[in-house]
């Protein structure tokens, strides 16, 4: 219904020519998803690319003008920060840049570097900004049209950089960086990598919150460019606002930078866990980053009452969680035929049971409450002949995504906390 709506609102001429257009650009294959991403959980992450933002004769946002670096000078060096992070931790990983240095690097060939590459993993590192001063917060997105209108905006400045390259019409034939609408189509081929990336944003924005004591605005979803065209889950975060003079002041500060790397890193190592299945030890190094409760952080200023957390959706995602908690399972296999649930007929583990979806015959085994131990019951089932074996999400009987059952527990602990 959703594409239904968007079709009807581009004339189908401009439609035919979006498709058309990105058809020709990338080759009819890029709509296939990369060869990598359905196996994911099998090969485990193994690259990933930090795409820090802007660059070169393109600043990114100037802040409020009280200091002489940019967006794009923050957002590398957190990035670089990330990736010496990643690389300490897990030798092998590999970490790929789409820049190093102060350079303008086209959106087209940050995708394909990703692309080329076959990563497992994109993340694009951005600093926020808003007319209302008093904006502040962190907020991690994820590619999709379904909630396209609330940061229609968002997208249009973003996709605007497009306007300083060369060419550029010829470049992004098919597509206007005023119509992010224009991205439909590569919407149908990046939500299959959907609810990867909005794990990974969603432990981002958890890192962001209980680490670094940052205002969590949510995982949100848009149609920029940069995570359109990537065939791999892809988040493009937003670290704050250098619109803001506090947040400002805290991401010029050296501890700033290396506090938001650290959760983004961290975040990282959650997502890898999760997909593999397997528990992560902690580095040595990690007794070395400067703990936040170590010195005062810089807060936002906030003089405007709208801009203050709006606890109203939290408490009732809140309520739904306590009353009647989401659960994990670990799912086995799927089957066109019933099997008998025998330990016999699944490897000797007993408690398996079924769910049925779209004619197909679903085993899970297990249930818990906490994803963490749901990441090690995982880590249980593949060591005994289930290698494939992965993680689902449960509420009132229904299968919901992973990323739904983390915002539910997390709105939970946040009401805790207050």
């Amino acid at each position: 219904m959703i594409l239904i709506n968007f079709i009807n609102r581009i004339s189908k001429s401009r439609l035919i020519a979006t498709l058309l257009g990105i058809a020709f650009m990338y080759g009819f294959t890029s709509f296939v998803p990369n060869h990598r991403g359905p196996k994911l959980a099998e090969l485990g992450v193994l690259k990933v690319v930090l795409d820090a933002g802007h660059g070169g004769h393109d600043p990114g946002n100037l802040g409020t003008g009280r200091y002489k670096s940019t967006e794009k000078d923050i957002s590398l060096e957190v990035a670089l920060q990330v990736g010496d992070y990643i690389g300490r931790a897990f030798e092998n990983v590999d970490v790929i840049y789409t820049r190093k240095e102060d350079k303008f690097v086209k959106l087209k060939d940050r995708t394909t570097i990703a692309n080329k590459a076959q990563a497992d993993l994109f993340v694009s590192i951005h600093c926020n900004s808003a007319a209302n001063k008093e904006a502040f917060g962190t907020e991690t997105f994820v590619m999709s049209m379904t909630k396209i209108s609330a940061n229609l905006e968002l997208a249009k400045r973003e996709n605007s950089v497009i306007l300083l390259e060369d060419n550029y019409e010829q470049t992004y034939e098919g597509f206007d960086p005023k119509e992010p609408e224009s991205l439909i189509a590569r919407s149908i081929a990046q939500s299959v990598y959907l609810d990867q990336s909005l794990v990974l944003s969603a432990h981002m924005q958890d890192q962001y919150r209980e680490r670094v004591s940052r205002r969590d605005r949510g995982v949100k979803q848009a149609p920029y460019w940069v995570i359109s065209f990537t065939t791999m889950p892809s988040v493009l975060t937003e670290l704050g606002f250098l619109t803001n003079k506090g947040e400002e002041d805290f991401l010029n500060s050296d501890n700033g930078k290396i506090y938001m790397a650290s959760a983004i890193y961290r975040a990282f190592k959650q997502y890898k866990a999760g997909v593999e299945g397997v528990e992560i030890s902690t580095p040595d190094f990690e007794s070395e980053i400067p703990d936040v409760s170590d010195e005062p952080v810089p807060t936002a200023i906030i003089d405007n009452e709208q801009e203050k957390p709006q606890k109203g959706e939290e408490k009732a995602a809140a309520a739904v969680a306590k009353s009647d908690p989401v659960t994990y399972r670990i799912q086995l296999m799927a089957s066109g035929n019933e099997i008998e649930l025998t330990p016999g007929n699944f490897n000797g583990l007993e408690g398996v049971k079924r769910y049925d979806v779209d004619g197909l015959k679903k085993y899970t085994v297990g249930e818990v409450t906490d994803y963490k131990k749901a990441v090690s019951l995982q880590r249980t089932v593949r060591e005994k002949a289930f290698p494939k074996a992965f993680i689902t999400a449960f509420y009132r009987g229904e299968r919901i995504s992973i990323a739904k059952a983390l915002e539910m527990s997390r709105a939970l602990n946040s009401e805790k906390i207050n």
